[in-house]
């Protein structure tokens, strides 16, 4: 038994590029060479495949009791589906903060990702649900739109502000240990900024072009 260990350099390349590089260029050399050899990445290797796993398990379950809820609250289909396309453009946003800060994504990127679903859902919740008290005091679809976009916006910004403001200190932390989460909070923080912008414009559209506050303002 042969064991070598090495650290990578993360400037010139983080540890997937060295496996990928080790898979590519070492190991199937081997296997030409000697047939019957197999191998397989463990430790922490094994131990991100088993994450990965678990959470393509987990997350489609969440996503759909965060759609159950919402829709038994907003007893609509439709706003909930608006809603939880804030979910991926809060992960669009982690992606481009990553690549802004020059950071690869990591197994705790994807966690931050997750974690992040809650706090953009929350946005957009605000905001509908004062939308939808503005038409059941019979104001037209975009008048309530406006007024409450005006009022949900200082609740969302202050969410934005705190939460990114709350996880900078970690982002521009450089001590070592400190490395593993920095993609965490860089995923969680990116994506609510990027999220909070979406959520102000794009969803309001979104909202007025929908049929679901119409047919509710004509039936009242």
């Amino acid at each position: 038994q042969i064991e070598v260990t090495a650290d990578t350099i993360v400037s010139v390349a983080n540890p997937g590029e060295v496996l990928a590089s080790i898979e590519e260029n070492v190991i199937k050399r081997m296997q030409a060479v000697y047939p019957g050899v197999s191998y397989s990445f463990d430790g922490p290797q094994q131990d991100a495949r088993d994450a990965f796993l678990g959470l393509a398990k987990t997350v489609p379950v969440a996503l759909f009791f965060i759609f159950m809820i919402i829709a038994s609250i907003f007893r609509s289909y439709i706003q909930p589906v608006l809603i939880m396309l804030t979910i991926p453009f809060g992960i669009i946003g982690a992606i481009y903060g990553h690549l802004f800060m020059g950071l690869d994504i990591y197994m705790f990127s994807v966690f931050g990702m997750v974690a992040l679903t809650g706090v953009v859902v929350n946005d957009a919740i605000v905001l509908i649900e004062a939308v939808n008290g503005y038409i059941a005091q019979g104001n037209k679809v975009f008048d309530a739109i406006v007024q409450g976009g005006v009022r949900r916006f200082r609740a969302i910004m202050l969410t934005t502000i705190s939460t990114t403001g709350g996880l900078l200190p970690l982002i521009a932390e450089r001590d070592q240990q400190a490395q593993i989460i920095i993609p965490m909070a860089l995923s969680i923080a990116a994506g609510v900024m990027f999220a909070t912008v979406l959520t102000l414009f794009f969803i309001p559209c979104l909202l007025y072009t929908s049929p679901s506050p119409r047919d509710r303002q004509k039936s009242r």
